[in-house]
């Protein structure tokens, strides 16, 4: 059997850094992951994601995000790789809706720069937008885009660098304390690998890797689409927009500038489509798009173009839209991450620290007990109960 330092399951977003941030400890690291190079099965594929610093979500996550920020930069200078573009980001919806409220609050808070503006003020700088009178919004100078596919490989190609082995088409079944300290690995074949410390950063599997802790995850099929405009994308501005978040009667659409090889993102921020990830449906389906040409129609008209692309990803969500980042309760040396309810790609730099760290030490210098399991436990709240 071979053995490791440490061996990471999962190399979307998370584990990739993990892998990363634990070989760059000096330790022999082997990652595992079920899908291929590159996967986009879960929720880490595609060319684009958001990185904001406001969090409407949670305005503690603002000091996370000004790392992951600084993070990012950093291994695209280590990799001579363009990650991170920097477009400003603008959150709008109706006067109280809390993506407006809960992004003034954070940028408040932590002494962030941004702008208010009123629809009329988003039309006239970006005249794709046709938003209800009454919209409001916070602009945020310092937010933008991360090249999701790049960020990937980036993070891959320094944990190779750094002697880490990778293993593509292994897909993990079970794990288990091994008789002499440390962890057995075992994946679909049979084939057994043992480290001494171990993490899991599968994402929508990570439920099924960790059952005995009966996380309340739900999986989440999102349809995230790209448009040719039916104008010239820079008479309208859309080769120039911020990334964006959009309230329409109550539901949340967002988007990131148009790209002349892939066109101009659009998709809804939460389908409300829950599934089990080995058997979700991932052929996108016209019902799929109408939702977003529905919200094209009124508010991005020159946006409704003919369909550039369009895939199916996961969201895994918690109750609570908080991340889960903690170390296994009963086996030394075992630390997790998942449930990023659809905000979590933009952190993995810094979440790859405090994986590193938990598994390796126990511990870690991060603030992470929002982000603990057991605070799903009905006895943490001083009732007695099982978890869940």
């Amino acid at each position: 059997m071979d053995t490791f330092d440490a061996i990471v399951v999962g190399l979307g977003a998370h584990g990739s850094a993990a892998t990363a941030a634990l070989a760059r400890r000096g330790l022999r690291v082997a990652g595992l992951e079920r899908f291929g190079r590159g996967e986009a099965f879960g929720s880490s594929g595609g060319w684009s994601r958001m990185i904001r610093l406001t969090h409407f979500e949670d305005p503690n996550l603002v000091p996370l995000a000004l790392e992951s920020w600084d993070r990012w930069l950093a291994l695209g200078d280590e990799t001579g790789t363009t990650l991170l573009e920097e477009t400003g980001g603008l959150y709008a919806g109706p006067p109280g809706h809390p993506v407006v409220d809960g992004s003034r609050l954070g940028a408040q808070r932590h002494g962030l720069a941004f702008e208010a503006l009123d629809s009329a003020e988003i039309h006239r700088r970006w005249p794709i937008f046709r938003p209800a009178d009454d919209t409001v919004a916070v602009l945020e100078t310092r937010a933008g885009l991360l090249h999701a596919d790049r960020a990937n490989a980036a993070s891959l190609d320094v944990a190779e660098r750094a002697g880490a082995q990778l293993m593509f088409g292994r897909r993990v079944v079970a794990w288990r304390s091994a008789p002499g300290g440390g962890v057995e690995v075992e994946d679909a074949d049979g084939s057994v690998i043992g480290g001494d410390h171990l993490v899991v950063a599968a994402g929508p599997w990570l439920g099924s890797l960790l059952p005995d802790l009966r996380l309340p995850l739900r999986v989440e099929r999102e349809c995230p689409c790209w448009f040719w405009p039916t104008v010239d994308p820079a008479s309208v501005g859309a080769d120039r927009l911020p990334i964006w978040v959009m309230v329409e009667q109550g539901t949340a659409f967002y988007g990131v500038r148009h790209d002349p090889e892939v066109g101009l993102k659009v998709s809804i921020h939460h389908w409300g489509t829950f599934v089990d990830p080995e058997s979700v449906d991932r052929v996108v389906a016209p019902a799929d798009i109408d939702r977003i040409r529905a919200f094209m129609r009124i508010r991005m008209p020159e946006a409704d173009g003919a369909l550039a692309h369009a895939r199916v990803c996961l969201y895994t969500n918690t109750p609570d839209e908080q991340f889960v980042i903690d170390r296994h309760p009963a086996a030394e040396g075992v630390a997790f991450a998942s449930a990023c309810s659809g905000h979590g790609f933009k952190f993995a730099p810094v979440v790859a620290e405090i994986l590193a760290d938990l598994a390796t030490t126990g511990s870690t210098a991060y603030e992470v007990e929002r982000f603990r399991a057991d605070r799903f436990s009905a006895s943490r709240h001083g009732v007695e109960g099982r978890t869940g």
